[in-house]
């Protein structure tokens, strides 16, 4: 729209012109060199016109001569920038899929185009690793650390390096070489809070978050929940080594820490039972359960340093006043009336729970031990164990990570090490939102 209005504009300004030119007529007599011109002044002007488009036009001409190479090369260099940016772009989503030889070929086709530049280099790095040759990826890496602008790239691909083949006093020593190089850079607190984790130093990685949090690296839920789950670890070391009192404070501060994690609430437990603190134990359990009902919870308040079945099961039905209808108290209850032999009770709460369809595979294990007891009926025990086989799985501690299976939470996975990734959900099923049962991926800045 604003070219046609100013096209307008001139073709308007030409025309005014040429009708004044025209109105206002007259002579022009040019004497040159014994020449005599004599001709009107519409034309002498339109002659002068005419001779500047002609000189501006041969200029156009030459300009276009002498720039066309020049453009030529320009247009061509465009070119390759472009195809390379493309390489480089499949390459990175390669990369991301995982597809070797696809990385590779975009890695070859990007430097060929855009030379030996740190992303192409970068690129190359990448698709050693996928196809496996760490030595030209290490070597590629060396070459970027040793570079001041690239410095910072080579040193993280060093460090993933020496984490995937836990080299943690490599990745120890690279993290201190990067850390006096560029002391600024962020990420410097999760590596060390990593490290840290890895070789179960608790007080490094409580001070290692304690800097990420204040440098906001991490939400403050996720930096919460780790340092309790520190806090938890650094527990059970305590405890393992005797000093009770100390494993009782690190347990009370991951409690405060996260007041409704289930992990912070059983480890509070525990300790507070270890070192003699049984009313204490029982009322942690008691705060927690209406809002965090879990069946260990219940297994420690049941088994609280008392041996009488009767007394354990008045005990849980103390504990479960007002939430019976819930699944896990049923359970709980009915696990209580059966180790105390109230048959009726332990029947009564197993066939609540598949009335309301949340029979899980111990609530039929349950009911097959039951008829064993009460009656010594094997043939209706074994109906139970055949249902049981096609019910729904129980929660156990799973590991986000690689699915490992624990009986109890751990602050890190025994199969692969990966800290706080523990969460409470039955095999097969969505896990909990984060909401219902806050749960924080483990550091993945190494990818």
């Amino acid at each position: 729209m604003k070219r046609l209005i100013w096209l307008t504009v001139k073709i308007a300004a030409l025309v005014v012109l040429a009708m004044w030119i025209i109105t206002h007529s007259g002579r022009a007599h040019i004497d040159w060199h014994g020449y005599a011109i004599e001709t009107s002044s519409a034309f002498l002007v339109l002659c002068v016109v005419l001779i500047a488009y002609g000189l501006f036009t041969l200029h156009r001409t030459w300009r276009w001569f002498r720039n066309t190479p020049e453009m030529y090369r320009l247009k061509r260099k465009i070119g390759k920038l472009h195809e390379g940016h493309q390489h480089l772009t499949h390459g990175l989503v390669a990369v991301a899929a995982g597809h070797a030889s696809e990385d590779g070929r975009r890695a070859v086709g990007a430097r060929k185009l855009l030379g030996d530049t740190t992303a192409t280099r970068l690129l190359q790095a990448q698709a050693a690793q996928l196809a496996g040759d760490h030595g030209m990826a290490k070597e590629i890496f060396l070459a970027l650390a040793s570079e001041p602008d690239s410095a910072v790239l080579g040193y993280r691909g060093l460090i993933m390096q020496a984490f995937r083949a836990r080299d943690w006093d490599e990745a120890h020593r690279l993290t201190e070489k990067l850390r006096r190089l560029k002391p600024e850079t962020p990420w410097l607190n999760l590596i060390n809070f990593e490290l840290a984790t890895r070789q179960k130093q608790w007080a490094v990685a409580e001070t290692a978050l304690t800097q990420i949090a204040a440098a906001r690296l991490m939400e403050p839920m996720r930096a919460r929940q780790h340092q309790a789950a520190s806090l938890i670890a650094a527990s059970e070391d305590e405890a393992q080594a005797g000093r009770a009192g100390a494993s009782l404070q690190a347990a009370e501060r991951a409690q405060k820490l996260m007041p409704g994690w289930m992990p912070a609430l059983l480890s509070l437990a525990r300790r507070q039972i270890e070192t003699g603190h049984k009313r204490a134990a029982r009322r942690t359990i008691e705060r927690a359960w209406p809002g965090h009902p879990h069946p260990q919870l219940a297994a420690l308040y049941r088994d609280n340093g008392d041996t009488d079945p009767m007394k354990s099961y008045k005990r849980v039905v103390h504990l479960c006043r007002g939430s019976e209808e819930k699944p896990v108290s049923r359970m709980a209850l009915a696990e209580a009336a059966l180790t105390a032999d109230i048959w009726g009770e332990a029947r009564r709460h197993l066939q609540a729970l598949l009335a309301h369809g949340d029979a899980t595979q111990s609530t039929y294990r349950l009911l097959a031990k039951l008829e064993r007891c009460e009656s010594g009926n094997e043939q209706a025990a074994l109906q139970w164990l055949s249902k049981a086989l096609d019910a729904p799985q129980d929660s156990v501690w799973l590991c986000r990570a690689c699915g490992g299976i624990h009986e109890q939470w751990q602050p890190t996975c025994r199969h692969c090490s990966t800290f706080n990734a523990l969460e409470w959900y039955a095999p097969g099923q969505s896990r909990a939102s984060e909401a219902e049962a806050p749960a924080l991926l483990s550091t993945t800045w190494a990818g």
